[in-house]
């Protein structure tokens, strides 16, 4: 077998060999664009399978990947044709894989970053497996069809955890799942709002292909239910975590003449967008309109007015599957585990006790 040494896909791909370490390393500071050359020139040019020798002649590659799964099948992905980034500057997958590089690297391993769009993606992270470069993965946001894909490695003895995932299968396929406990934090939502007098609460759900959007949905219906409140279709609009859909959200539940009085947004970054149609429309926050995000991302409390948001700690999330991971892979036994993090109502300026309640 002939070894090609960084120095020289260096030359071929026309980067500095710094460079193809920093991408193997995960340094954050790598572009996008950049990520992708390194990582398809090592497939190109066989470069990867020297992992695999490696690990043949008995040595730990001391490497995890984290996959963060956004596919859309149905549709050209948006990410595809624009400048847009789905994990740089992003309030929920930019805490998450820092984190998971930060706590690797504490225990002496390094992570590759992996994005999936489609299911045609999932066929790059297949040969990263395959080819023995990697020890294990964190799947970060799985939804129903890539299930039996990750049961697949499992079943393969590769060491698996998964956070923002649904545990149903756990008593199946021994995995660890990690995730916020979004049913409670929605349940705080609502509580919040029932407790400043409000009756007409509203909701921008996330999307609901996601467990995170499913269970702060259910979380946000039966605490009403539980309140003896009703709620009314038009004001349910599905989102999907997006800034412009919270924007579109607003303006199709204040569009009717049976308006909310609050309005939970299941994300911050859709609180972003909710904050922009209020403004539009003439509405002032908690004034006419009272508002609650949930994720207590960076900027919540600098929107104006700060906004009361539900706190989830990605990192803890994150830095409690890397662990339990590297234990996994340590022990050579996958760990079967369900955990959920706490969800803390962070209470800011954008709620407004109604007049003569309570």
């Amino acid at each position: 077998m002939i070894i090609m040494r960084s120095e020289d896909l260096a030359k071929l791909i026309g980067v500095s060999r710094s460079t193809i370490t920093r991408v193997i390393n995960n340094y954050p500071d790598i572009p996008q664009a950049t990520r992708e050359k390194v990582w398809k020139a090592i497939e190109k040019y066989n470069y990867a399978p020297n992992a695999s020798a490696r690990k043949l002649a008995g040595a730990k590659n001391k490497m995890i990947a984290i996959v963060v799964l956004d596919v859309k099948n149905d549709v050209t992905h948006h990410l595809k044709t624009t400048d847009d980034t789905l994990i740089y500057n992003n309030p929920f997958f930019a805490p998450v894989i820092n984190a998971v590089s930060d706590q690797a690297n504490k225990l002496d391993y390094y992570v590759i970053i992996s994005i999936v769009y489609s299911k045609e993606d999932l066929k790059k992270v297949e040969s990263i497996f395959n080819q023995k470069m990697i020890e294990g993965a964190i799947f970060v946001g799985t939804q129903e069809d890539e299930n039996e894909f990750i049961f697949k490695l499992i079943k393969q003895g590769y060491k698996i955890a998964m956070i923002d995932t649904s545990e149903v299968y756990s008593k199946e396929h021994n995995a660890i799942y990690i995730n916020p406990d979004n049913y409670e934090g929605s349940a705080k939502a609502v509580n919040h709002l029932v407790e400043l007098g409000h009756e007409k609460i509203g909701i921008i759900t996330g999307n609901l292909n996601k467990l995170s959007a499913k269970e702060r949905l259910d979380g946000f219906k039966e605490t009403l239910s539980y309140h003896g409140l009703k709620l009314s279709e038009d004001h349910i609009f599905q989102g999907d975590f997006t800034e412009d859909s919270g924007y579109e959200g607003i303006k199709s539940i204040l569009n009717g003449s049976n308006k909310p009085t609050a309005i939970f947004v299941s994300n911050d970054t859709m609180a972003i967008g909710a904050y922009k149609a209020i403004a539009e429309l003439g509405l002032n926050i908690p004034e006419d309109i009272s508002i609650v995000g949930f994720d207590n991302s960076f900027f919540a409390s600098y929107l104006s007015p700060p906004l009361t948001t539900i706190d989830i700690s990605f990192v803890d999330i994150a830095k409690r599957a890397t662990t339990l991971l590297i234990k996994s892979i340590e022990g050579k036994e996958q760990l079967g585990i369900v955990e959920k993090i706490n969800a803390t109502l962070i209470k800011r300026e954008s709620c407004k006790r109604i007049q003569g309640k309570f």
